[in-house]
């Protein structure tokens, strides 16, 4: 080895070391927070630095300097686009696709992409974070932002895409990530209020996916909304949110049955009805059943489900509308306040006096 090889060779051992022994390691959230840009605008000035107006990227170099972050090569060109240039598409992660409601909010997007001149890649993660996860990460060199609809990712897994990519969540709340719900508070009110005019004083929750950040603010709300109206409440768990998954809870609804229920969501209500038919309970004579959504089929069963109709399609709309305001720079990052979209009660055939 000849001595510069060896000066290097020890610059090199020297510098590893001070690295590893650097604490805390300055990530892509403190640059961005020191320099008053949002998390993927740093990413970009690294990665796609055509993207960003030289004098941001200066700032946000400069920043990034004084702070001692050094970008990781390997996850910014896994991360970026092969030239630098926008690709005119945008990725939905849905959590289902054989529901409806997920149906619903990849067409309201997809038609909102089409109206700026862009594309959508619809991702299915099959209801877990591991295929949601892998997904992105294949598909993340080829979009230009991110929506979540129902993510099954931890939050942190979450603001780590953030830190790489534009996103919006719809039906999720998290710190420091734009968000879009659409919130059935106000839809279960009015259907508990009615519930309690019939004369019905308990109530089953069939609950949705333990991950699920709406099951857990749909159970809250509705344990504060039952001890307003004196409706004494029970949660049936389930296996999964579909027809299947409401159909296995009429076993356990049979063993303590309450004068009413409320299903996560409407397929899941469909299928628990179908469960009690099966058993020759009539509904709504002997049990009162809603679901949540106001999908187009539960208008079309029998009898006809009473339900919490949410703004999907408005929903679904605006993400896309916050997603490219980020991609094009145009929205306030410090702004990050969930977008609500409130809900409404619609009565149907499935609720009755209770007996």
């Amino acid at each position: 080895m000849s001595n510069d090889d060896a000066t290097e060779h020890h610059l090199t051992q020297s510098q590893a070391a001070h690295d590893q022994h650097r604490s805390p390691r300055v990530t892509i959230r403190d640059v961005a927070e020191a320099a008053g840009v949002a998390p993927s605008t740093v990413s970009r000035a690294f990665a796609r630095p055509g993207r960003v107006s030289a004098q941001t990227t200066a700032h946000i170099r400069e920043v990034a300097q004084r702070l001692g972050y050094r970008a990781g090569a390997v996850t910014a060109q896994r991360m970026s686009d092969t030239d630098g240039k926008p690709n005119g598409l945008l990725a939905i992660v849905v959590a289902d696709l054989r529901n409806p409601v997920y149906a619903d909010y990849t067409r309201s997007a997809q038609h909102q992409c089409l109206r700026n001149g862009y594309g959508l890649m619809v991702i299915d993660s099959e209801e877990t974070d591991k295929l949601e996860r892998a997904a992105l990460q294949s598909a993340s060199r080829h979009i230009d932002g991110i929506i979540l609809a129902s993510s099954r990712l931890s939050d942190a897994g979450i603001r780590k895409l953030a830190e790489i990519k534009p996103l919006v969540a719809i039906n999720r709340s998290i710190q420091g990530i734009q968000s879009v719900i659409a919130d059935p508070t106000n839809g279960m009110e009015t259907a508990i209020a009615r519930l309690a005019q019939l004369g019905h004083a308990s109530l089953s929750y069939l609950a949705g996916p333990e991950s699920s950040w709406q099951d857990g603010i749909r159970w809250r709300a509705l344990t504060a909304i039952c001890g307003q109206y004196g409706v004494r409440l029970r949660r049936i768990s389930s296996s999964e949110p579909t027809f299947h998954g409401g159909f296995l809870c009429g076993e356990a609804f049979v063993q303590s049955p309450t004068s009413a229920v409320l299903a996560y969501n409407d397929i899941m209500a469909i299928g628990f009805i179908a469960s009690l038919q099966a058993r020759r309970i009539a509904v709504p004579t002997d049990v009162s059943v809603i679901g949540i959504d106001d999908i187009q089929l539960g208008a079309l069963v029998t009898p006809t489900l009473s339900t919490v109709h949410l703004a999907r399609y408005r929903a679904g709309e605006t993400a896309v509308e916050e997603v490219l305001a980020a991609v094009r720079h145009t929205n306030n990052p410090h702004n990050r306040r969930p977008i609500m979209f409130e809900s409404r009660f619609v009565e149907r055939d499935s609720i009755g006096i209770a007996r």
